[in-house]
């Protein structure tokens, strides 16, 4: 019997990535539809409004217009990166995009704010740097919660698109494993700068203007989304399901325990209910009592001795009672 050597992650990755990659540039080709109407009609209205020159926040909301299409792309990344076989990508990706369209432009306007404010910001201190050191301070931090920001803007979607949750738990749980999933969000980080990086290498040299813009056209058209998508989803998808997996255990094991707790409260208050209540006569000496309207101290209260009499003579022949039931034999 031999024993196959266990395949490295990197393995899975080029694996699924190259044995899916007609399906990916399938995706790719659906998404590029909706991307070239949006930057068609961003690029005519940014004409308009400032006559050529290039508005970030503008251009910028293509990621608001896109988002919704994006939650068909990540749908069909996440099922090859977890290893499914026959994916139908078509069917995949419009259901999806029916499914979270919704949820989806929040999430764009979301992250349209923070691609904003994380861009400006840096630029912002990167032109004041030659105005003191506390600037480079303010450009230290301004990255390092702009990287935060960007593993967070990981799993939302993925989580989205994954489980049935409220917005607000999307994002506390995807800002948690952007702490939490450090290693895994590195490499998520490294593998979609290699996409990057190759078509990077493919442009650096072109030095007409038409010619580059077709071909980053067709890089984006046909590679990039979908490519990125697919590296990052391979990279915590996994880190993700253990994770709320080992949050649904928890929280199944704390509703055990607290419907336990419930019941055993429920069962001794019955328990307690059908046991007779007696009362306790220690505190007055019951032969000096007379069958008189005179009171006497009793449990704090003033107390008439014939009543009191009267409810000794009742607690002795219920005592009596259950002596003589043979249900209730005696020890």
């Amino acid at each position: 019997m031999t024993n196959e050597r266990k395949r490295m992650r990197f393995e899975l990755l080029l694996e699924r990535f190259f044995s899916n990659f007609h399906r990916i540039l399938l995706t790719n080709l659906l998404f590029a539809i909706p991307s070239a109407i949006v930057f068609g009609a961003l690029y005519a209205l940014n004409n308009v409004l400032f006559h050529g020159a290039i508005s970030l926040p503008l251009s910028l909301t293509a990621i608001i217009l896109l988002y919704p299409f994006y939650s068909g792309v990540v749908m069909v990344c996440r099922n090859i990166a977890r290893g499914d076989t026959e994916v139908k990508v078509v069917k995949t990706y419009f259901s999806a995009i029916k499914s979270n369209f919704g949820h989806f432009l929040v999430h764009g306007i979301i992250i349209y704010i923070i691609v904003t404010f994380s861009t400006l910001a840096v630029s912002v201190y990167v032109g004041f740097l030659s105005s003191g050191w506390f600037f480079y301070v303010l450009l230290f931090f301004s990255i390092l919660i702009a990287l935060m920001l960007l593993f967070t803007i990981y799993y939302i979607p993925l989580m989205s698109v994954t489980y049935d949750l409220p917005l607000r738990y999307i994002y506390k749980n995807s800002l948690l494993m952007s702490f939490g999933e450090f290693k895994n969000n590195i490499f998520a980080t490294i593998a979609a700068g290699v996409v990057f990086g190759i078509c990077f290498t493919a442009v650096a040299f072109i030095r007409s203007a038409t010619v580059l813009a077709i071909v980053v056209s067709l890089l984006w058209a046909l590679l990039l989304p979908a490519a990125v998508t697919f590296m990052i989803v391979f990279f915590i998808y996994d880190g993700m399901t253990n994770i709320m997996r080992n949050k649904e255990d928890i929280s199944g094991e704390l509703t055990e325990k607290i419907e336990k707790g419930l019941k055993e409260q429920e069962e001794k208050k019955a328990a307690q209910a059908a046991q007779p209540v007696k009362d306790d006569f220690s505190d007055i000496d019951i032969s000096s009592l007379k069958d008189t309207d005179d009171y006497i101290f009793h449990n704090g209260k003033m107390v008439k001795q014939s009543t009191l009499l009267k409810m000794i003579r009742e607690q002795q022949e219920k005592a009596g009672e259950s002596q003589s039931d043979p249900s209730n034999p005696a020890e």
